[in-house]
């Protein structure tokens, strides 16, 4: 199998893991994927009362010293209906619920942070491998007290089923999760698809947060989660309109060059953010998850080229950067090359609670002067001009950047 054939099969299970969509792989001009979504109705309920997760009460001890010892304890309360809830999902089915969901299973990172978010953690049984945010997945899944149901891209019916959930809570953006709808009504699990990996737009992801607490019926905390992220980028637009900026020409790859140069063009939630942080994609003019050849990117000459990364070191993806015609643009020129590892990496690619975070994100690296440098350490910047200098041409006439 030759280099190119991995290369197009390591990018397609990235991307697969990273963001769930679909792919074909073309060799020179760009390729588009588009998911195509039935528009949800809005979802109604005649609930008459609204109930928290759980509820703290606080009990006072007074002991012979004149100490008073307070003890706090968590006392889980049980939701229930006064009627049945009928939800409408990402793929336009109406689902019925005559009562709450007890044993919840995620198959997406941004589902599991979305329940936890909602303060629905007690009852996730079972999350994809890659739920890795809040740390607490990651507490319970080492204690047992959560499963592991497979891959993102590839999740275990068999351990599901294990499981026995009253609810699958899975993504209308990846093909294996749609495929599953009928193994599901056969085994006679209830599922409901969220927009999630196929989601344009904070909107599409204020939807999911929505529809998830309306299940459970704690949307006065969806309603609080959605704030929160109203006033995160509304800091960041509010005083780009002030600034009155140029707008930054920007690449994203999804992953290193080896591994295809994939980015996001239009009607993808990565889109959104760019444009919300004061940036252009400069894929902007194709739709989906695109795969762009050298010539593209070369001719649109970007600004500022963000590298997301899974697992790999930082500078190794930045050495290999430098060895192709990206050289030639002005980001690499320029020294405007990131490259997002960890957190940093999910932050930006999952379309779940931390969107407002991503746009942070973005928008310090695209407007540095408005919103200070961005320094985390999963965050790599290729230094500056006088870093570029000291890139040595080997005898072969590769680059070799410096460590």
């Amino acid at each position: 199998m030759d280099a190119r054939i991995i290369a197009g099969i390591i990018v397609a299970l990235l991307i697969g893991v990273i963001i769930g969509y679909a792919i074909t792989s073309t060799t020179t001009k760009p390729s588009t994927i588009t998911t195509t979504i039935l528009k949800p109705t809005t979802i109604t309920s005649t609930i008459t009362k609204t109930l928290t997760t759980l509820e703290t009460t606080t009990r006072t001890t007074i002991v012979t010293s004149p100490t008073t010892i307070t003890r706090t304890t968590t006392i889980p309360v049980t939701i229930t209906y006064t009627t049945p809830v009928t939800i409408v999902d990402a793929l336009g089915r109406e689902v019925l619920f005559t009562k709450p969901p007890k044993r919840v299973v995620s198959l997406a990172p941004s589902i599991t942070e979305i329940l936890f978010a909602s303060g629905l953690d007690d009852y996730v049984v079972g999350v994809d491998k890659y739920s890795n945010y809040p740390p607490k997945v990651v507490e319970l899944v080492e204690k047992g007290v959560i499963k592991v149901v497979g891959g993102y891209w590839n999740p275990d019916i068999e351990k599901i089923v294990e499981l026995k959930p009253d609810l699958v809570l899975a993504s209308a953006g990846v093909p294996s999760h749609v495929q599953l709808l009928s193994k599901f009504k056969e085994l006679g699990i209830r599922v409901v698809y969220l927009k999630a990996s196929s989601a344009q737009n904070i909107y599409d992801i204020f939807y999911d947060i929505r529809l998830v607490a309306h299940i459970f019926k704690v949307d006065d905390k969806a309603e609080e989660v959605v704030s929160s992220i109203e006033a995160k980028i509304e800091n960041i637009t509010s005083t780009l309109a002030k600034a009155n900026t140029t707008p930054v020409k920007v690449l994203i790859l999804l992953g290193p060059p080896s591994w295809g140069l994939w980015t996001s063009g239009s009607g993808t939630f990565i889109d959104y953010v760019i444009k919300t942080a004061g940036g252009v994609n400069i894929a902007g003019n194709y739709h989906g998850w695109v795969q762009l050849s050298y010539e593209d990117i070369v001719s649109a000459n970007p600004d500022v080229i963000i590298v997301t990364v899974m697992g790999l070191n930082p500078k190794d993806v930045l050495s290999e950067l430098a060895k192709t015609p990206l050289n030639e643009t002005n980001a690499f020129k320029k020294g405007n090359v990131y490259v997002l590892t960890g957190e940093a990496d999910d932050i930006l690619t999952r379309p779940g609670p931390r969107v407002g975070e991503a746009v942070e994100l973005v928008a310090k690296i695209l407007h540095p002067e408005l919103f200070g440098e961005v320094s985390r350490a999963d965050v790599t910047k290729m230094q500056s001009s006088q870093y570029m200098l000291r890139v040595e041409y080997s005898v072969a006439g590769g680059i070799v950047v410096e460590a």
